[in-house]
């Protein structure tokens, strides 16, 4: 078959690991795959490296700018009747909705849209939320087949109607990747001393993660107890969480890294990772994580609970929650043995159920 996958942002987040996943996985196959996306990000120079050919949407961002829109939208449209592909899998909400009536236009036969998480979820005005949905609702209904990457993904839509039909779950997976031997890994992060305890997250500075409960948990925790919080990653956010951290007391208590190129190597690193977000759909993170056998605390929302089992697998907590954040901090720090139960218990879980193969061979098989 011919493919092109399409995404609004080519930095390297969660979506953008996806696409990557599939399209070199899609070429590995023997199909012919393209993704067209915006800008020249890190997504760009790894699909460059894997041979996949790219198709640059100069006009697209994640900012609303009607002129840019409309021209994203006809060199869309122009690049599907060129191409012709017999797949068209866009992922993102403004790709989705530009890229599915594009492809509706150009009359391509299999029109596939992934949800990555609903925008609607995130705090934000009701009156934005309504927009929100009214927008993914349209974007579903342009499509042929729309995957939800959790089953609370799909749940979120139950009430969307006349779109039922186009609705199924696959579940976001991994492929066994390298990670770094503790020590050096602990280097990298900055960290010199073995019985350092370390706690970390990978993940964009965005609002949604929650990476301001975390600090304030992490203020309180370290009143009494020594550690380091390295938070891998940037974002929009970095300066005024480093700004929080300061006026929390605690710069010298947290690192944070940046952007590390194959940031995942260095979970071998950590002796906990906490993701406090307060909106999530199925993140890889997540089960990076968990292939490195790390105890994790969450918070239970979006497909987090569908990875972790509360207790047996790692540990849930409310979003926006500060105070349970740091009692289950002070428990996992205080306890080896857990944390090595835990670790062990989720990575089983990921090898045997969120597994690249099975998300790969599920897609195509719906293409």
């Amino acid at each position: 078959m011919k493919i092109i996958y399409g995404i609004t942002k080519s930095n390297f987040g969660g979506a953008q690991r996806y696409v990557f996943d599939l399209a070199t996985e899609a070429k590995k196959f023997g199909h012919d795959v393209a993704v067209i996306c915006g800008s020249n990000g890190a997504l760009v120079e790894k699909l460059k490296a894997q041979n996949v050919r790219v198709i640059s949407l100069p006009y697209m961002q994640r900012d609303i700018s009607i002129l840019d829109e409309m021209k994203s939208f006809f060199f869309i449209l122009k690049i599907l009747r060129e191409e012709k592909p017999e797949v068209f899998h866009t992922n993102s909400s403004k790709m989705g909705g530009l890229g599915n009536l594009a492809a509706r236009l150009a009359g391509i036969k299999k029109i596939i849209f992934t949800g990555h998480g609903w925008e609607f979820n995130a705090p934000r005005p009701w009156w934005q939320k309504i927009a929100i949905m009214k927008l993914i609702w349209l974007t579903i209904a342009l499509s042929h087949k729309t995957i939800c990457v959790s089953e609370k993904t799909k749940n979120d839509l139950r009430h969307f109607p006349f779109i039922q039909n186009k609705l199924g779950v696959i579940h976001n997976g991994i492929g066994n990747f390298d990670l770094l031997e503790r020590s050096a890994a602990r280097r990298v992060l900055g960290v010199h001393a073995e019985d350092t305890l370390v706690v970390g997250t990978l993940s964009e500075l965005h609002p949604v993660k929650g990476l301001d409960i975390l600090l304030a948990a992490w203020e309180r925790f370290t009143k009494k107890n020594d550690g380091l919080l390295v938070m891998m990653g940037d974002g929009e956010l970095r300066e005024n969480l480093e700004d929080y951290a300061a006026d929390l007391g605690i710069s010298e208590k947290v690192k944070f890294t940046g952007y590390l190129d194959n940031a995942r190597q260095y979970l071998s690193g950590l002796d906990i990772f906490c993701l406090p977000s307060r909106s999530e759909a199925l993140p890889y993170t997540l089960l990076e994580a968990g292939f490195a056998s790390q105890p994790v605390i969450a918070t239970n929302v979006g497909g987090i609970p569908e990875t972790i089992e509360n207790g047996l697998s790692g540990a849930l907590v409310p979003p926006e929650d500060s105070e349970t954040l740091f009692s289950t901090l002070l428990l996992f720090s205080q306890d080896e043995t857990l944390r090595n139960r835990l670790g062990t218990a989720l990575k089983e879980t990921v090898s045997g159920k969120f597994s690249l193969s099975k998300m790969v061979e599920k897609t195509l098989t719906l293409y």
